[in-house]
């Protein structure tokens, strides 16, 4: 007996009576719906089981007088039942049944309780009054009752059991069964018993199942798909038609048939296809009609090309997914559940199909769900993009069978061919019988006609003619189209004129036997216009004009108000006429704010072609755009300018509430959405600048651009406006005004994007603010607001359009051919965005890490190459992955070829190609020379390999090389084809970048300017210009015809990783390890940003004088302290902080490390400087250090001093570096002492094999020293008469060289120690140097002057040029160059061939004591301002800096006075008056100072250190009074209370300690909620403000909680929030400032002042300074 929950057979229930059945039946139902109580129920009872469910049903009724429990619910909840043969009011068999049953008992089962049941007629009377009154009191219960119709085998005499009165319920339905009581559930073959059995219980479960869903729900849908809906694209909401009674039968029980039918092998997308004016809409409308009268008409979507949301695709899911949600609870519950925590905005077309159509809709399919519900699509061949309906198409044929709806589709046929699958059923309207056809005409014009001659009486008797409708027939056949527009025409206006209308038709339409359908329906139109054309009307050119070209169906009153702004009343009555005598050709409906509706597409067509329309209604589409854009302008002048939307003042107005006040008309909204769509498609129709309209243009931006965009913003368009301006930018026929105007108003929109879509009225204030003060926007409407920015904003605009943010450092970065999408790869993920409005279109999160990309030429395919090997192919628009080859060697590059259907890819062991469309692999072809790939041509068949310093040219297909590229040397980082395949581009090492001929291989041009590694090239689409990314983070743009620098684009902080030209050559973009990408105009006019390399260092340090007239800073890797007026942002002259001079300096011979003297100690750093410790600290002189020199083999140092000695070290530099040990100072002791000189020892130099040293004094001696192995001197040279300041020795060893204060220089034979050669110059000689070749000599003097000459005596040159002593000099390996340090600063490159300066190397701030030249033309030099420094002596440009005294600045402070600056500079704090200029110093600390705050009365300062101590330091004394230690936390920051007893100190994992230094315990601490990254201020005893990344919030220190309070407080500083500067004790003084990479804020109570990671600077300040009340004193705010 089948009567248990959920269907389960119940054996054990044979000696129980109906009661015990029914309590058994309803416990197991309890238990089984514990979970969900509330779910319908549908119960199928037989025979003694349908009494069982009523006794269950009474049971669980009779419940509700008990307390609440599950069982009551059973009564309550939604429930249908299906009794089979139940006996509710007994049966003819019960006499019988009372005999039978004495002999069943002993047996027991059902059908013995049947038996009893059956006899007892009082018991069954009491069970069905029982369950009536369950009926009349819980859940409406659907019931229907099924009969047998025939009777038992061995009961003939007696007939059916059950008999349709015995089954009578009183209530529901009722079906009878051809079968017996035992089989009636019993079904064999599906056969139709079966059937009608289903369909009846899908009756009574599909509602249960399938509620309408409750409005709680639909209001839920329609926020989520705001604006995604398309109000009219239903069925329902559209003017067409349905088909004429008794027409299209056969077709369309077809289609019925088809949807009604429940087998799930069966098609379930039927696919109709007909040409144009064959009824596909009017067919799919009746289908439409149909199908909701059976209920299952799921949601329709009917297209059509003149109105764009109906024809944009991107509406249509969402559009599908409200209404079949809308229809059925369940589908809702499942929408609902799919968008939980996602954006529609985010998600791809396949996202968005599964999400909303897909996963909702996958329900149960067996047949007990209901019915399957049909959506109609319509029109599909008038949506502009083909391609995503394509793709919509494929996705609905792979998923069809998955889901419980079936896909009705109409349109012309397609020409793309989809897969044969048992899913689709094609249907085309071309394969139905003409006769068909013409008789279903016939019977339309007949029944259509026959309407009016009805109405006519007995004028209409006879009428119309049999040949007249064999005549409009015939020349209808195919076009149903035409037989509609004839019947329409002749019944638009009064039935006394159909008569005559007919007529004309017939006889004025000329007809001809060869004409075309088209051509017949065309000559009806210009009968219909010409007829229209004869009332006393001028204005049907004008308003057929506006309907022809229009984005979206204009309604009567939205024309009257474009056409006839200064009357619209009578503007619309004169509309109404027109229209009146065009009903047939359009849609006019009575209310005039409804859309008119062209209802054919034929009909603009006719209008727009010269060919087919008649001359004087011919519509020309320029000027119908043109007219129709002057309307617009017109309206919104007049509409716009008003004060502000909805009279709203107020900035901070939320976008709801802006929304609410709003009062926007149709035509006012479509003049704002589709203006700039009519101006660009007459500029393009026009071919030329249109007059007409540029003045209109130019008023427009000048008046009411930024009223525009707040209304853009309030109808969601925002996006749309910045695509629309970039096209009216970007279009060549429109004037330089017009085209700059609109990139302001593109660049403003996109600048405060975010921002516009919340609060759209803050246009008026912080995105003017934001603007570049000289932009035409800024000057026409800037006015005198609260906030100002003083510095930090550019002149005008710049190159950078926008800064996309990526988690993690960018790898690669490619652009769409089209230029319209830009994408890039991390480690994790590949993005792709849009370059119009850089909204995200798609997120690929890769199984590995991605190396390269690349998108295909359509845009539609994105490839990536990973760096574990192997590649992967997505499909852009759905995320689906296409291709995985899967490999071990890691790939470098990657491309698409052979139109998009093949993929290249390189590694380091071969180069591949795979097919996209086959998913294998095609070739594998091994390299044969060493190295990685760099970059394909265009056709694939040739690669460029990185060979370090070698490019090679390989053949793709044999792996073959075809050329070498000689890169001189250099470390090759990138390299390029140019589109052509003849150029390539290499990107090297140490900035340079070199142009090859691929045909020749030789270089064709080097383009130098970058100053470290480029490290991306990529040529532009016209292989006219280069673009280059650099290791110091800017882009360059190259032309290549001369080879000159044409832009420098600064904004990256951090090492640019790949570069990209869009293919029109308009942009570039850049993706860089400081985690963005940037999009970048390459367009002339725009402003470069200037930026040095140094500010490009991020501040790290900033104070504020009291006045705030002032701000103090400090740049990371850097010693000077900047100072910037806050009025007007310009520089000061900086204070630069020295720990100490240094004496002398030198460089290794191989360029490696670099020896300074600071007093008596000498140090050895590592050249690159990556830490500023020195690698090696040596102490033994008693005074000063002169001069320092590396041996040849770099091994020894020597060193000459002012206490007479010569010390020679053994720093162990190499055996340091192979042991990697940590970077700490490390003392050492001098190897040899050499004593001997009398006086000063002024200039040491090895020999060339190391074994002697020179020395020069100031006892105006020489010596020559043995150094193996007793270090003796071996030769004493005298004839000098003052100090002797320089030597050398001659690459043989055999001659030295030395100048002397006594003016002259002298060459010495070492072996004897005569004078060989002496020259006397007009003062002091501070350098020599011999030539490799030991043939010459250089000198520098102190009369600024050098000097050649050759050992025969002869004087080879002098150069003049220098302004200061020369102090150093060295010659090029050649001889033929010269390279000198002056006390001028400068180092100076000299051709001594010509005698001329050749190159002036500008860098240094203090005199260049070493110069020596490089390999690779290369100069080093090395100053006493600590810096050494590599030049490229072709430009003369700096390459490399570094800087031993660069001991960077991490902390200041300024006293509440000013006069003292606290500086901290490493571990120690200085301390400087700005008065005097007296300096001293607190020591103690033992690594970096990171905050230092005066106390209130600047007696004591608090300083925190990366030791993990605070200390207090009382300045006057200078020295420590207090110290705190702290074991397990790093601080950052520290901050003393106005009452002096309290510090806060701040630490890196964002908990604040307060010590009390009255005490000296922890009083108390408090973690924040994010971490704090720098120094804190008090405002008063109690609270303390903080800065988070992006904020600065208050915190009460006795409570250890934020205070949201600020407001109350006085004298409260400018705060910052979430990119919000607001001062909260003064109202409306909020401004959106966002910045990228702040790293220090500071603020007061009128100005906050940005550090940026880029070493810039904005101060953005409050003109009307907040009234300071109270007493107590308010430090700057440093943040």
């Amino acid at each position: 007996m089948a009567f248990e929950y959920n269907s389960k057979w119940l054996y054990n229930s044979d000696f129980l009576g109906l009661h015990e059945h029914a309590s058994t039946l309803l416990t197991a139902l309890v238990d089984n719906r514990q979970d969900s109580p509330g779910r319908p129920i549908l119960f199928i009872g037989h025979s003694y089981g349908g009494l069982v469910v009523k006794q269950t049903l009474i049971l669980s009724h009779k419940s509700k007088t008990d307390p609440p429990n599950l069982r009551q619910w059973i009564a309550d909840v939604e429930s249908s039942i299906a009794f089979l043969g139940t006996p509710h009011q007994g049966s003819n068999y019960a006499l019988f049944a009372h005999i039978l049953s004495f002999f069943y008992a002993p047996f027991g089962g059902t059908y013995a309780h049947l038996l009893k049941l059956l006899s007892d007629s009082d018991r069954l009377v009491e069970l069905d009054r029982d369950f009536k009154a369950v009926l009349s009191g819980g859940q409406t219960k659907q019931t229907v009752c099924f009969y047998e119709t025939k009777g038992q085998l061995w009961s003939w005499l007696l007939g059916p059991m059950v008999t349709r009165t015995s089954a009578y319920l009183g209530q529901g339905d009722e079906a009878a069964m051809e079968c017996n009581h035992d089989e009636m559930n019993k079904f064999f073959d599906r056969d139709e018993r079966y059937k009608t059995f289903i369909e009846t219980l899908q009756q009574l479960y599909y509602p249960l199942a399938n509620p309408v869903a409750n409005e709680a729900s639909k209001d839920r849908l329609r926020k989520i798909l705001a604006g995604r809906i398309v109000n009219g694209s239903t069925y329902s909401s559209t003017e067409v038609k349905g088909c004429t009674t008794g027409t299209r039968q056969t077709i369309l029980n077809r289609l019925v048939d088809w949807a009604r039918d429940s087998d799930s092998k069966r098609a379930r997308v039927c696919w109709l296809t007909g040409m144009v004016g064959t009824g596909k809409t009017t067919i799919a409308s009746t289908l439409c009609q149909r199908l909701e009268q059976d209920g299952i008409l799921g949601a329709s979507f009917f297209c059509s090309n003149t109105e764009d949301e109906t024809h944009n695709m991107r509406h249509l899911l969402p559009t599908l997914a409200y209404a079949l949600g809308e229809s059925s609870q369940k589908m809702a519950d499942g929408l609902l559940g799919a968008l939980r925590d996602k954006k529609v905005a985010d998600m791809n077309l396949k996202d968005t199909f599964t999400n909303l159509i897909s996963s909702p809709a996958s329900i149960d399919m067996s047949p007990f769900h209901g019915k399957t519900r049909v959506i109609v699509l319509d029109g599909f061949d008038q949506v502009k993009d083909q391609d995503r309906v394509k793709t919509i198409l494929s996705f609905i044929l792979e998923h069809a069978g998955a889901v419980a709806l079936k896909f009705f589709i109409s349109s012309r046929p397609l020409s793309e061919k989809f897969k044969k699958t048992p899913q689709l059923w094609r249907l085309d309207l071309y394969e139905l019988s003409e006769a068909e056809v013409r008789e279903d005409m016939k019977l339309y014009v007949q029944q259509r006609l026959g309407e009016i001659a009805e109405r006519l009486g007995d004028e209409g008797i006879g009428w119309p003619a049999q040949e007249q409708v064999d005549t409009i027939v015939d020349r209808a056949n195919p076009l149903f189209i035409y037989a509609a527009t004839v019947c329409s025409y002749v019944d638009e206006e009064d039935d006394n004129q159909a008569k005559r209308r007919l007529k004309a038709v017939i006889d004025k339409v000329p007809v001809n036997g060869s004409e075309s359908p088209t051509d017949k329906l065309y000559a009806l139109y210009t009968q219909i216009t010409k007829a229209a054309s004869k009332r006393p009307n001028d204005d049907i050119d004008e308003i057929l004009g506006l309907i022809v070209v229009a984005r979206d169906h204009l309604s009567i009153q939205s024309i009257a108000s474009l056409l006839f702004a200064d009357d619209e009343a009578d503007g619309a009555s004169r509309v109404s006429a027109v229209l009146s005598a065009l009903r047939s050709v359009l849609s006019v409906p009575e209310d005039r704010t409804v859309g008119v509706r062209v209802i054919h597409t034929s009909f603009p067509d006719f209008l727009t072609d010269p060919a087919r329309s008649d001359e004087t209604h011919h519509q020309d589409p320029f000027e119908c755009h043109r007219k129709l854009a002057t309307c617009c302008l017109s309206l919104m002048k007049k509409l716009l300018d008003k004060d502000d939307i909805g009279g709203l003042q107020e900035p901070d107005t939320s976008w709801g509430n802006v929304r609410k006040r709003a009062n926007i008309s149709n035509a006012l909204e479509y003049s704002c959405v589709h203006w700039i769509s009519h101006v660009v498609e007459a500029y393009s129709l026009k071919q030329e600048s249109v007059k007409e309209l540029e003045a209109d243009l130019i008023r427009f931006f000048d008046v009411r651009v930024l009223r525009w965009l707040v209304y853009m913003s309030v109808l969601g368009k925002l996006s749309h406006a910045a695509a629309s301006l970039r096209k009216l930018e970007l279009h060549s026929q429109a004037s330089a005004r017009v085209r700059k105007a609109s990139m302001e108003a593109r660049r403003l929109t996109l600048q405060s994007y975010s921002l516009l879509e919340d609060y759209p009225l803050q246009i008026y204030s912080s995105a003017l603010v934001r603007i570049p003060k000289k932009s035409g926007i800024a000057k026409r409407f800037q006015k005198d607001w609260n906030w100002e920015v003083t510095s930090g904003l550019a002149e005008d605009w710049e190159r950078c359009e926008g800064v996309l943010r990526l988690g993690s450092m960018v790898k690669s970065v490619v652009f769409s051919n089209d230029g319209r999408m830009v994408a890039a790869c991390t480690w994790k993920e590949i993005r792709i965005w849009s370059v119009e409005d850089l909204k995200k279109l798609c997120v690929v999160r890769p199984p590995d890490d991605p190396a390269c990309i690349v998108l295909s030429s359509d845009g539609k395919s994105i490839a990536a190459g990973f760096g574990r090997g192997g590649i992967q192919v997505w499909d852009v628009e759905t995320k689906n992955e296409r291709v995985r080859d899967i490999g071990k060697e890691s790939i470098s590059c990657i491309a698409f070829i052979d139109k998009d259907q093949e993929v290249i890819y390189g590694s380091s062991k071969s180069i591949c190609r795979y097919s996209v469309k086959s998913n294998e692999q095609l070739t594998d072809i091994k390299l044969k020379l060493e190295g990685r790939p760099l970059s394909f041509s265009r056709d694939g068949k040739r690669a460029l390999l990185n060979g370090q310093v070698h490019v090679y040219i390989i053949n793709t297909e044999t792996g073959d090389k075809i050329s070498t590229l000689d890169t001189h040397g250099f470390e090759v980082l990138d390299a390029a084809f140019s589109r052509d395949g003849e150029k390539v581009v290499s990107g090297l090492y140490k900035g340079t970048i070199r142009v090859f001929d691929v045909q020749s291989g030789n270089e064709e041009s080097r383009l130098i300017g970058h100053a470290d590694d480029v490290t991306s090239v990529a040529f532009s689409g016209d292989d006219q210009r280069i673009v280059s990314g650099c290791r110091d983070g800017s882009v360059r743009i190259w032309s290549v015809s001369d080879g000159k620098e044409e832009m420098k684009l600064v904004g990256h902080t951090h090492v640019v990783a790949s570069v990209a030209y869009s293919d029109d050559g308009l942009r570039v973009a850049s993706g860089s390890r400081d985690n963005t990408v940037r999009i970048w105009s390459v367009e002339p006019g725009l402003e470069e940003r200037q930026s040095s390399s140094e500010n490009q260092r991020r501040v790290i340090a900033l104070a504020l004088s009291s006045d705030g007239q002032r701000v103090f800073y400090a740049r990371d890797e850097d010693r000077r302290i900047h100072i910037r007026n806050v009025d007007n942002g310009k520089e000061e002259r900086p204070l630069i902080m020295r720990r100490d001079y240094v004496n002398t300096v030198a460089i290794s011979n191989d360029g490696r490390h670099v020896a300074t003297a600071r007093g008596k100690q000498l140090e050895i750093y590592d050249f690159n400087f990556s830490t500023y410790l020195p690698r090696v600290i040596m102490k033994g002189h008693e005074d000063l250090i002169l001069s320092v020199a590396f041996s040849p083999d770099n091994k020894k140092v020597a060193t000459g001093s002012h206490d007479k000695t010569i010390c020679i070290w053994d720093p162990k530099i190499e055996e340091e570096e192979e042991e990697e040990t940590e970077e700490e100072e490390e003392e050492e002791e001098e190897e040899k002492k050499l004593e001997g000189h009398d006086d000063s020892v002024w200039s040491v130099s090895f020999s060339a094999d190391g074994s002697k040293l020179v020395s020069g004094s100031s006892d105006h001696t020489i010596r020559i020293w043995d150094l193996e192995p007793e270090s003796a001197v071996i030769k004493i040279l005298r004839g000098h008469t003052g100090p002797v300041l320089s030597v050398a020795f001659s690459s043989d060893n055999q001659k030295a060289v030395s100048g002397s204060h006594d003016k002259t220089v002298r060459v010495w034979d070492v072996e004897t120690g005569e004078v060989k050669q002496q020259q006397t110059y007009g003062d002091s000689i501070w350098s020599v140097a011999f030539s490799s070749s030991n043939s010459k000599v250089v000198s520098g003097c102190n009369d600024h002057t050098i000097h050649v000459w050759d050992l025969e005596g002869d004087e080879v040159a002098v150069l003049e040029g220098h302004t200061d002593a020369v102090i150093s000099v060295a010659f090029s390996s050649d001889h033929q160059r010269v390279v000198s340090g002056s006390h001028d600063t400068t180092v100076r490159l000299w051709d001594l061939e010509t005698r001329e300066e050749v190159r002036r190397m500008v860098g240094h701030t203090d005199s260049v004591q070493f110069v020596k030249f490089q390999e690779n033309d290369t100069v080093l030099s090395a100053s006493y301002d600590g810096s050494c420094r590599t030049w490229d002596v072709q430009t003369g440009e700096q390459e490399t800096i570094v800087d031993a005294l660069d001991h960077q600045v991490l902390s200041i402070a300024l006293s509440s006075d000013d006069r003292l600056l606290a500086v901290g500079l490493d571990s120690t704090i200085h301390i400087l008056d700005m008065e005097t200029g007296d300096e001293r110093s607190l020591q103690g600390h033992t690594y970096t100072v990171r905050s230092i705050s005066f106390l209130y009365n600047n007696e004591k300062i608090v300083s925190v250190s990366d030791d993990r101590t605070a200390r207090i330091w009382n300045v006057e004394k200078m020295e420590e009074e207090k110290r705190l230690d702290f074991s397990s936390n790093e601080l950052c920051s520290a901050a003393f209370s106005p009452d002096s007893k309290i510090v806060a100190l701040g630490g890196w994992d964002g908990t604040i300690y307060f010590w009390n230094l009255e005490t000296g315990a922890m009083e108390m601490k408090f973690k924040s909620r994010q971490e704090w990254m720098s120094p804190m201020s008090f405002i008063d005893d109690t609270h303390l403000l903080l800065r988070s990344r992006d904020a600065i919030r208050m915190w009460n220190v006795e409570t250890g909680e934020e205070d949201e309070n600020v407001a109350e407080m006085a004298n409260v500083p400018i705060l910052l929030r979430d990119g919000w500067i607001y001062s909260p004790s003064v109202p409306n003084t909020r401004c959106w400032f966002p910045l990228d990479g702040v790293s220090r804020v500071i603020s007061n109570a009128s100005l906050i002042v940005f550090g940026l990671e880029s070493g810039d600077f904005v101060i953005v300040k409050f003109k009307q300074p907040m009234p300071r009340s109270g007493t107590t004193k308010l430090s700057n705010t440093i943040i």
